[in-house]
């Protein structure tokens, strides 16, 4: 390189080390002699995301356990053991999907008052609701997995979509189904 293209070259470095000196600061950190700013950071986009997906299926999961709550009323025997089993089961997953939700900043979605469900007299009428609800809440996480961003996010999804599987599974037998009818489980009856 010759003298005359190094100083060129230079001189635009230098320009660009002085325009980068100016007061305005754009996040870069605190100029010398001034106080940091003290606001929250922003989440990141992808977390922001995965709060919005978690949150969906946390609805999901409050509004099993306000299902197996009421079904508990018309259930006996095996089939009420069942019930409070999955009932704890929907209830550890709002437990870890709020705990999620928290460590990435995010504010998890509280359970409604009151939830509107079809008129639950008899064994099989709760226990069909609780199929549907279940065959719901496999479609969903099969839909939000892939959506999540870590690892840990999709296993944990992964983790709680094979407990409603097995739900489902003992749901079937109740009814007196094939408890396992399909060698793939999408949420949807009749695949």
């Amino acid at each position: 390189m010759d003298r005359r293209r190094f100083f060129h070259v230079a001189g635009l470095g230098g320009a660009t080390l002085l325009v980068g000196c100016g007061k305005e600061n754009k996040g870069q950190g605190p100029i010398a002699g001034e106080k940091p700013q003290e606001s929250a950071p922003e989440p990141a986009e992808s977390d922001v995301n995965d709060v919005n997906v978690l949150n969906s299926a946390l609805d999901l999961e409050h509004q099993a356990v306000a299902a197996y709550t009421a079904a508990l009323k018309v259930l006996r025997g095996e089939n009420l053991r069942a019930a409070r089993t999955f009932r704890d089961h929907e209830r550890a997953h709002v437990q870890a999907l709020s705990q999620a939700i928290k460590g990435l900043g995010g504010k998890p979605n509280q359970a409604q008052r009151s939830y509107r469900f079809p008129r639950l007299a008899t064994e099989d009428d709760a226990l069909r609701f609780a199929m549907t609800l279940e065959n719901t809440a496999i479609a969903a996480y099969i839909d939000a997995i892939p959506r999540l961003n870590t690892a840990d996010l999709r296993a944990e999804g992964a983790a709680i979509v094979g407990a409603e599987a097995e739900h489902l599974a003992v749901l079937n037998g109740a009814l007196r189904q094939r408890s396992a009818p399909a060698a793939f489980v999408t949420g949807q009856a009749g695949r």
